[in-house]
């Protein structure tokens, strides 16, 4: 039953190597968030503090600038609360989904007979390359998402530029009529 074994470990990688991807992704977006706030609360700030508007007195832009402080705190607490609740749902599916993967590779293991055994053997033979693609496809998800996580908490350097690929366009054909179709024919 070694091949189960295998097969359910790399179900277990792969789901925790989605999970971890998917966290990375949430912090990166919380990241992002908070970046975003910043600068525009300073950009605010500064078109206030830089500019003289008519009617409006160095009381009313501290109130301003003040209201917004308050504004940009409670949205990244919002980020944050929110961020926190998907990764505790994500924690959960993910450990539902193992203890289901490691339950049943359980019970396969306690089969005694002769024919399940071998058929259980041919499977898992069958299913061994895919287990291993899905793993190496696993990694590389978990790869990508920790470099999008680096270019959004300003690590350029460290992330290696994304290739483009040019699509080649096709040439459309010309619809062919059934009368003409039948006439060739």
């Amino acid at each position: 039953m070694s091949t189960q074994t295998s097969i359910a470990s790399a179900a277990v990688h792969v789901v925790g190597q989605y999970n971890d991807a998917g966290k990375t992704l949430v912090g990166a977006y919380r990241a992002g968030v908070h970046r975003l706030l910043g600068g525009a609360a300073s950009r605010y700030s500064d078109f206030l503090g830089s500019r003289k508007l008519p009617l409006v007195s160095e009381q009313v832009k501290a109130n301003l600038i003040g209201a917004q402080e308050k504004i940009n705190g409670f949205l990244a607490n919002r980020v944050d609360i929110d961020t926190g609740r998907i990764v505790s749902v994500m924690d959960r599916v993910a450990a539902g989904t193992t203890s289901g993967i490691e339950a049943v590779a359980g019970r396969v293991a306690r089969v005694e007979s002769p024919v399940a055994t071998s058929v259980i053997n041919a499977l898992g033979a069958l299913n061994q390359p895919l287990a291993t693609v899905s793993v190496q496809i696993a990694d590389r998800i978990a790869a990508g998402t920790r470099q999008i996580e680096a270019r959004v908490n300003g690590e350029e350097q460290a992330v290696k530029p994304v290739r483009t690929v040019k699509a080649k366009a096709t040439a459309a054909k010309k619809p062919v009529r059934r009368a003409a179709a039948r006439k060739a024919a």
